[in-house]
């Protein structure tokens, strides 16, 4: 059975960003006031915490009782999602940050070959998109068959209903489809899918079980479709 469309995670599978979100919740605290840092192990006890949902933890930490409990976590997640664009952004143009090894390479032989390339995040679309632009390029970025993030589906990741959107939007069969991911919910969120998936562990998912991947990878380095195919066909 051929592969027909590949599926990438965001952040952490193309490029090294988990850390970045804890920066910017970080940056947050300060700006609210409060005496909270998130370490990177703290951070890695809510990795799976997806969305905005890290605010159900944080919002009574605020001095001021809050009246309006969903507004105020989608005001300051929008917040947190702009400092985090921000710091990503400014490190990509720094060189701090770069793709992760071997994402350009495999993305072009992907589009090259003509087997389809999509992007599910869990980010917000237009910082999904942004941080895309800015890692990949945009020449690269109008290559891929869609973009699904985080405000197209109403449940996260483990849920498997950002997946099966983009296979929607792709008119590909959800069994046709291999996802690339960087985290265990986010592997579990393609498997809840009906699809293969291949994991290269991102620094804070290292001495994760990936108990049902295709195969687990340091990185994408060297990797070419026939490559993928192998994967694929272990499953």
């Amino acid at each position: 059975m051929p592969i027909d469309l590949v599926i990438s995670d965001l952040d952490g599978t193309i490029v090294e960003t988990e850390d970045y979100h804890r920066r910017a919740y970080n940056a947050l605290f300060r700006e609210l006031n409060l005496s909270r840092e998130w370490s990177e192990e703290d951070y890695k006890a809510r990795l799976a915490t997806m969305g905005g949902a890290k605010f159900d933890e944080i919002l009574p930490w605020l001095s001021q009782p809050v009246e309006n409990h969903v507004e105020t976590c989608r005001t300051l997640y929008a917040r947190k999602t702009e400092l985090y664009v921000d710091l990503v952004v400014d490190a990509l143009k720094r060189g701090d940050l770069a793709l992760r090894p071997g994402v350009k390479s495999l993305f072009k032989q992907l589009i090259d070959s003509g087997v389809g390339l999509a992007v599910g995040s869990a980010c917000v679309k237009w910082a999904a998109e942004r941080v895309l632009q800015a890692s990949l390029g945009k020449e690269l970025v109008s290559s891929l068959a869609t973009v699904c993030a985080g405000d197209d589906v109403e449940a996260k990741k483990p849920d498997p209903a950002v997946y099966l959107l983009v296979a929607q939007r792709c008119g590909v069969e959800p069994r046709n489809c291999f996802v690339i991911e960087d985290t265990r919910h986010g592997m579990e969120a393609a498997h809840n899918a009906g699809m293969r998936c291949l994991v290269t562990p991102s620094e804070l998912a290292k001495g994760d079980v990936f108990q049902g991947a295709a195969g687990e990878l340091e990185s994408l380095e060297g990797l070419g479709i026939q490559d993928l195919q192998v994967f694929w066909e272990r499953c």
